[in-house]
């Protein structure tokens, strides 16, 4: 009985740091992913608009 609640309390704990990675990853790549936006001017090109760009690229020659 001791060796199951050493082997839960184990669990637990196990758990709870997996959890605690995990959400400070999460913060991590949110603000990494924050500087990029900022450092990239806030652009961020659409599918269309590529298309558009490829398309008079193309036709221009």
């Amino acid at each position: 009985m001791i060796a199951l609640a050493v082997l839960f309390g184990v669990f637990c704990a196990g758990a709870c740091t997996v959890g605690a990675l995990a959400l400070r990853a999460r913060r991590e790549a949110c603000a990494l992913s924050e500087e990029v936006t900022r450092a990239a001017g806030g652009y961020q090109a659409s599918s269309a608009d590529l298309r558009e760009r490829i398309s008079r690229g193309g036709a221009d020659t």
